[in-house]
């Protein structure tokens, strides 16, 4: 028998629907390329559609970025489980070590996170520490405004770890040492630290942050 002859490669189609895109198809396509590599038309590539067709879903290349790092910073935190019987400072701090977990969890991407409370709303961590926020007394406002600070917090702490990790350093230490050299002033406190050094942006980081957070927002819960 012959063999059966192999299947033309897809052609390009035009935009939008009529390509039968979606985000999710997209998205798809790109956690497949090194994160350095993706591109829109790269993307486009790997889908037999032109770049129309992406920009149909897709604005521009930072979003696609963040659409992607999106979707890997989701799929790390949604497992995670806040135990029964969790304190409100207890939820909030593993919640928040989760986020910064999921971020490093997105390598490449992770530095075009970008946690704000309508991307995490839906998922059931978040869901479940509002639940025990609510029952210690805050309300839903300050509850939502508190758990959007805790997100931006722990998703700059791990970009700022993420840079660290880079080959040439956390780019903070040598800017700060430039910024110093032009200026004539005595500034000797400023000098100290940045001899000091370099901040690594740990979790030990991310738990100094959590810590005055919490501290401060304990004292403005009703007793």
């Amino acid at each position: 028998m012959a063999a059966p002859e192999p299947k033309p490669l897809p052609a390009r189609r035009g935009r939008g629907n009529r390509a039968g895109l979606t985000a999710a198809r997209i998205v798809a396509a790109a956690r497949t390329l090194e994160p350095e590599k993706v591109t829109v038309k790269a993307v486009a590539d790997r889908l037999g559609v032109d770049r129309a067709a992406v920009h149909h879903h897709v604005s521009d290349l930072n979003t696609l970025r963040e659409l992607v790092a999106l979707d890997a910073f989701a799929a790390r935190l949604a497992p995670v489980v806040i135990p029964p019987g969790a304190d409100w400072p207890d939820a909030c701090r593993l919640l928040a070590v989760s986020m910064y977990d999921a971020v490093l969890a997105s390598e490449g991407f992770g530095v075009y996170v970008r946690l704000t409370s309508t991307d995490v709303a839906l998922l059931e961590p978040v869901e479940h520490t509002l639940r025990i926020m609510l029952a210690a007394g805050f309300d839903q406002v300050a509850a939502a405004r508190f758990l959007a600070t805790l997100a931006t917090l722990a998703g700059a702490t791990a970009r700022e770890r993420l840079l660290a990790r880079r080959p040439s350093g956390h780019p903070q230490p040598a800017e700060l040492h430039r910024a110093l050299e032009d200026r004539d002033a005595e500034l000797p406190l400023l000098r100290r630290i940045a001899d000091a050094p370099p901040l690594t942006f740990d979790e030990a980081q991310l738990h100094a942050g959590v810590d005055l957070l919490l501290d401060g927002t304990s004292r403005r819960l009703p007793q």
